[in-house]
C-alpha cells in the first residue's frame, strides 16, 4: 500500500494510550477526530496524485483506507446516525426489504431470491458481499453492477454526511450507506440485503422493518467475534429478526435458540422450509453428495429451497396484508404472484465462483473449467465430493491459493485427495495482504512440494496459461478454487470481459480489513447471558 511511513506514525502515536481516565463522551470525541484527520490526510494525499488516477479511483482508495490508521468498532450507533443524515432511504414504506444472514449460502438465497423477483417485473436492489472482480459488484440494480458515474455521484454524498455529522465510519458502513443511497436513486421497489458479518450488530441490521428475515445456516465462523459455539452464533445471527416480522430458518441450524429468540423479539412467524414446502422426498440419495463416509448435501439445491420458501412466505403475506408492529407503519402489498417458471428460473442462478461452470478454447480444444471460491475446509469437502458426482469419469487439475487464516495443511490435504498426484496441482499466490504465500501453504502440507509454482513468478495469471495447458493436453477438468482474492486474475486469464478493479484500487483493496481491532461490543456479562440463553434453550 503506498502510504507515506510517516503518515502510518503519526496515526500510531496519536493513538496510543495516555494512560488519563477519560469519559465515554471523550473517548467519541477523540474517536470523530481521529477518523475526520484520516480522511483529511487521505484526501490530500490521493490529491496529490490526481493526474495518476481518476475520480471514481480516488473516490474507492479513499474508501478502502478508511479504516487503515483507526480501530474498527462493529456496532449500530455509526450507520444509524448516516443513515438518518441521508435522509433513512431504506425507512420508505414502498421498499419491500429482504434480509439474509447465514454462515454459509446467504449470497447465494439472497441472488437467487433478487433474480426471481426481477423476473417477475420488480426493480429489484442487491447487496452482496464480498466482490469478485470490482467492488461494484456490491451493489447492483437488476443484475446491473452500480456505474463508476454512480459512484462518483453519491460516495462523496457520504463522505460528506460522516464528516458534517461527525460520524467515524467504517469501510463497510459508507458502503452499506452507498448501496442504500443507489438503490433510493434507482427507484427499485425490493431491496435484498445480504449481512456481512454477523446479524445483530452487522450494518445492514439498520433496517427497522424487512418484509423477511431469513438465516439460512449457522456454523462455526469468526469465532473471535461472534462466539465459540454454534449457538452463541446463532444469537449473532439471529439479531436481524424483528418484531412483527416473519423469520425463515434453513435447515443445518439450532431452531432451538433461533425459535427461542424469535419468541422473545416478538416476531409474527418462526417458519423452517419444510414447514413452508413440506419434507423434501426427492431430496433423497441423488442430492446428497458424498466424500469418504461422510454423506453431504447439496448446498445449492438447499439454498434454492430456502428461497422458494421465502418467496412463497412473501406471497402469503401480501395476500393476508400484514403490517408492521413498530413505530412505522409499513402496507408492503406491492409483491405481486411470482410464477413456479420464474421461481425455478429464478433460483437456478448462482453467484460467480460458487461451482461456476464454463468452457475454454484452447489448442482447438474445449476444456471444462469450474471456478469455486471454496476457501475452507468445510466448503472444499462439498466441491470435491461435486466434483466427483458430476465428473467422476475424468482426471481434475487444481489452480488453487488460500487466505493465511486458513487450516492450509487441511485444504492442502482435500485438494491432494481429488488429484492422482500433487503435479495436478498449480499453487498461487494472490497479490492481498489477507493471502496465504506459497512457503505457508508448501509448509502446511509438505506433499505440496511436488505440485506446480514458481517462486519466481507468482502471478496467477502463469499458473492458470500453464494449467490450461496441460489440461488441453490431458483432457482433465481445470477447477480454480479458494480464496475470492484471485478470481479476478484467474477470470481474466480465462478470457473473461468484464468490469475489474485497476491496480491502483487493488493495492489498497485490504486496507478496510481491520480484523484484529474488530470489537462487537459485547461484554463479559453479555457473553455470560447469551451462553446461559443458548444452554437454556438447547
Amino acid at each position: 500500500i503506498r502510504v507515506p511511513f510517516a503518515l502510518h506514525a503519526s496515526y500510531s502515536s496519536s493513538a496510543s494510550m495516555d494512560g488519563k481516565f477519560t469519559t465515554k463522551e471523550e473517548e467519541e470525541e477523540k474517536e470523530v477526530e481521529l477518523w475526520r484527520k484520516t480522511q483529511r490526510d487521505l484526501l490530500a494525499l490521493e490529491e496529490e496524485r490526481g493526474q495518476e488516477y481518476t475520480t471514481y479511483e480516488r473516490l474507492v482508495r479513499r474508501l478502502y483506507m478508511t479504516n487503515l490508521f483507526s480501530p474498527v468498532k462493529m456496532g449500530l450507533r455509526n450507520i444509524e446516525m448516516l443513515h438518518r443524515a441521508l435522509g433513512s432511504p431504506m425507512d420508505d414504506p414502498n421498499i419491500t426489504i429482504i434480509h439474509v444472514a447465514g454462515t454459509n449460502g446467504k449470497g447465494s438465497v439472497s441472488l437467487k431470491i433478487a433474480k426471481s423477483l426481477e423476473l417477475a417485473g420488480h426493480k429489484v436492489g442487491l447487496f452482496v458481499s464480498p466482490h469478485v472482480a470490482s467492488f461494484r459488484e456490491r451493489m447492483q440494480v437488476n443484475s446491473q453492477i452500480m456505474s463508476e458515474e454512480d459512484v462518483v455521484s453519491l460516495l462523496p454524498k457520504v463522505f460528506t454526511a460522516c464528516e458534517d455529522h461527525g460520524i467515524p465510519a467504517t469501510f463497510f458502513e459508507i458502503t452499506t450507506a452507498l448501496a442504500f443511497l443507489h438503490f433510493a436513486n434507482s427507484n427499485a421497489s425490493v431491496v435484498v440485503l445480504e449481512t456481512g458479518l454477523g446479524g445483530r450488530l452487522d450494518a445492514t441490521n439498520v433496517v427497522k422493518s424487512p418484509s423477511i428475515s431469513i438465516i439460512t445456516s449457522i456454523g462455526l465462523e469468526h469465532t473471535r467475534i461472534l462466539g465459540d459455539t454454534i449457538e452463541l452464533i446463532a444469537l449473532e445471527k439471529g439479531g436481524i429478526i424483528k418484531e412483527g416480522r416473519p423469520v425463515l430458518v434453513g435447515p443445518n441450524a439450532p431452531h432451538g435458540v433461533l425459535r427461542q429468540c424469535a419468541q422473545e423479539k416478538g416476531a409474527s412467524g418462526y417458519y423452517t422450509v419444510e414447514d413452508i414446502l413440506g419434507v423434501d422426498e426427492a431430496m433423497g440419495e441423488g442430492d446428497k453428495l458424498t466424500l469418504g463416509t461422510k454423506v453431504l448435501h447439496d448446498y445449492d439445491k438447499e439454498n434454492a429451497r430456502i428461497s422458494k420458501a421465502a418467496l412463497l412466505i412473501l406471497q402469503q403475506q401480501q395476500q393476508n396484508g400484514e403490517t408492521t408492529n413498530d413505530d412505522i407503519t409499513f402496507q408492503r402489498r406491492h409483491i405481486g404472484p411470482v410464477t413456479e417458471e420464474q421461481i425455478e428460473e429464478g433460483t437456478s442462478h448462482r453467484p460467480p465462483c460458487r461451482f461456476e461452470e464454463i468452457e475454454v478454447k484452447k489448442d482447438n480444444k474445449s476444456i471444462t473449467v469450474i471456478l469455486d471460491v471454496a476457501h475452507n475446509p468445510q466448503a472444499l469437502e462439498h466441491l470435491v465430493s461435486k466434483l466427483e458426482s458430476s465428473y467422476s469419469s475424468k482426471m481434475k487439475r487444481f489452480v488453487v491459493g488460500f487466505s493465511s487464516d486458513k487450516d492450509l495443511a487441511v485444504c492442502g490435504q482435500l485438494v491432494l485427495s481429488s488429484v492422482p498426484e500433487p503435479l495436478n496441482l498449480h499453487i498461487v499466490e494472490a497479490s492481498h495482504p489477507r493471502a496465504a504465500n506459497l512457503e505457508s501453504i508448501i509448509d502446511a502440507e509438505p506433499r505440496l512440494r511436488e505440485s506446480n509454482f514458481d517462486q519466481a513468478d507468482r502471478s496467477i495469471t502463469a499458473q492458470v496459461e500453464y494449467a490450461l495447458e496441460l489440461a488441453a493436453e490431458k483432457d482433465e477438468v481445470l477447477v480454480v478454487c479458494g480464496s475470492v482474492f484471485l478470481m479476478a486474475e484467474a477470470r481474466e486469464a480465462l478470457g473473461y470481459n468484464e468490469p475489474r478493479d485497476s491496480d491502483c484500487i487493488s493495492e489498497v483493496a485490504g486496507s478496510n480489513l481491520k480484523h484484529g481491532q474488530e470489537n462487537f461490543g459485547t461484554s463479559d456479562n453479555e457473553k455470560a447471558a447469551m451462553k446461559a440463553a443458548s444452554k437454556a434453550s438447547s
